[in-house]
């Protein structure tokens, strides 16, 4: 599971843009299949996620199922996940 790891690092360095689905939204974050990829090989932390829209409105998260698109700001070694913040 190393080289896979390794290799989606390399496919998908800090910066990059990534397409995927959402696969289970939790309190603290989305989990992600990127296009091509594993199950839950990225994930999004709800704590840094805008919560409210400029107008005072409630911002929705995604929900299971959705596609989403995020930018690639680390990569979690321990969990062998794309951190992501989503556009």
């Amino acid at each position: 599971m190393r080289d896979a790891w390794t290799a989606l690092k390399q496919e998908f360095p800090f910066g990059s843009e990534v397409t995927g689905t959402v696969d289970r939204v939790a309190p603290f974050g989305i989990f992600i299949s990127i296009d091509g990829g594993r199950p839950g090989s990225a994930f999004a932390d709800v704590a840094g996620m805008h919560h409210g829209g400029t107008d005072g409105s409630l911002v929705m998260w995604p929900e299971v199922g959705d596609p989403v698109t995020g930018v690639v700001v680390d990569h979690t070694d321990g969990h062998e996940q794309l951190k992501l913040h989503l556009r």
